[in-house]
């Protein structure tokens, strides 16, 4: 059971879903890229990732696994993509300034135009949305990630082949 396809999968998923961030911010510049269906597109390849790390740890092992075995090295698989996810944030926030700015401004239009807040109370929250923004995004990130991931893991864990444990014989002398 110390086959450790979580590490390979998990790194090859959060890359892949990395790039499909990028194109999908890169192709939506000039749209609304807070569009929420269009977001949750980087969850196909998180989906796809965590069912191959499920195959490729049942084969790796013969189908001598159990349920648990499997979600365990799914759920190390999610660990590692979310470590990676968060490691982004900033990364991406230097390279992508323009989303925070973008974001920053569909919240200050919807409090401003769709809220029955004052224009100071606006102001306010607007400039407590911008303190928290770092935090907010890597909780949200961490949020999603373990949500999804430990949905993905169970998936992964019951298409996966189970053969049930190996049972070791001990030769008698």
């Amino acid at each position: 059971m110390g086959i450790k396809t979580h590490i390979v999968y998990g790194l090859i998923t959060v890359i892949v879903m990395i790039i499909i961030g990028m194109a999908l911010i890169y192709l939506t510049y000039s749209k609304d890229v807070f569009n929420p269906g269009i977001v949750y597109l980087v969850y196909i390849p998180f989906l796809i990732g965590i069912i191959l790390n499920a195959l490729a740890y049942s084969k790796a092992n013969e189908g001598y696994v159990t349920f648990g075995n499997i979600f365990e090295s799914c759920f190390k698989a999610v660990l590692i993509i979310m470590a990676v996810r968060v490691a982004w944030i900033p990364v991406s926030d230097f390279v992508f300034p323009e989303v925070k700015e973008r974001a920053l401004a569909e919240i200050h239009n919807k409090l401003l135009y769709n809220s029955k807040m004052t224009e100071e109370q606006v102001n306010t929250a607007f400039n407590i949305a911008k303190k928290v923004w770092f935090l907010g995004i890597i909780g949200s990130v961490i949020f999603a990630t373990l949500f999804y991931g430990v949905i993905f893991s169970l998936i992964g864990g019951a298409i996966a082949e189970k053969k049930g444990l190996r049972l070791l014989e001990i030769d008698k002398i």
